[in-house]
């Protein structure tokens, strides 16, 4: 069975790890001892192993999950000398493969990732991924839904899409508050509004075939509170700020920028 090298053992790998387990993978992974309490709490929790090293652990690992955040990348790379035919699995926003492939050696593999937190807790969260890659898709599906995508500047647009999971706690935050100030219990209030997002995000999941809008004006029907609602949120372009963040996120990503490569852009944000 595969054994991955993890490098990185902040979030992302703790909830990646997290549901891998919990879908059922049971191959090693060995990680990184940079941070060691990090590193032994993870291991302890989820079955890993603490390298002695970097060094040991690239040379027992078949695939490595990079998971640092982008600003970390320039000082993680030069310690990273993976040998031919090996795998790196990127989870670093807005880094092309190109580049890490570069960086790290010609002849490697490089599979780009970019799941949400939500994949510790629900089995069937979304994990985007480009290229495609059998034997790692097969490994990820433990852990969540692989959504395997045509270019690598749509993983980027998944990256953003990711940003939607983290806007999206405050928005039920608001609606929660709102119910628990008029009557509700806190845990009500939560099953409530977390509950109607969740159904009817799964149900435009599986009505591929039908227009939201559609379905959205099969609900609100004339003289219905639905409708009521629907009208003034329309009035006032209650849609617009959560489309202008998107832009925002998306005129900031560092594949936007010309002139240098992002690594090299990066290094000089730390400095």
């Amino acid at each position: 069975m595969t054994t991955i090298g993890v490098i990185g053992t902040g979030d992302f790998s703790a909830y990646l790890i997290a549901a891998l387990r919990r879908g059922g993978h049971t191959g090693r992974i060995i990680l990184s001892p940079h941070n060691r309490i990090k590193a032994e709490d993870l291991s302890a929790r989820y079955g890993c192993t603490v390298a002695v090293d970097q060094l040991s652990l690239i040379e027992e690992a078949d695939w490595i999950l990079l998971a640092v955040r982008p600003e970390q990348l320039a000082s993680a790379l030069p310690t990273l000398a993976l040998r031919p035919g090996q795998t790196l699995i990127s989870a670093v926003a807005g880094i092309a493969a190109a580049e890490l492939r570069v960086a790290t050696g010609g002849s490697i593999r490089v599979v780009r990732i970019m799941p949400s937190s939500y994949i510790e807790a629900i089995g069937d969260g979304l994990i985007p991924m480009f290229p495609a890659c059998p034997e790692v898709e097969a490994v990820l599906a433990a852990a969540g839904k692989v959504l395997v995508l045509n270019h690598e500047d749509q993983l980027d647009l998944a990256m953003i899409g990711a940003c939607l999971a983290g806007w999206t706690y405050r928005f039920i935050a608001e609606l929660e508050n709102w119910f628990v100030e008029r009557g509700l219990e806190p845990n009500q209030a939560r099953a409530l509004v977390a509950g109607n997002i969740a159904g009817a995000a799964a149900y435009a999941t599986v009505l591929q075939d039908v227009s939201l809008n559609a379905i959205s004006d099969a609900i609100a029907t004339p003289g219905t509170f639905t409708k009521t609602g629907l009208d003034h949120l329309a009035r006032t372009n209650a849609a617009v700020p959560w489309v202008e963040a998107l832009e925002i996120v998306h005129r900031d990503l560092p594949a936007s920028r010309t002139g240098q490569s992002n690594i090299q852009m990066r290094s000089k944000e730390t400095r």
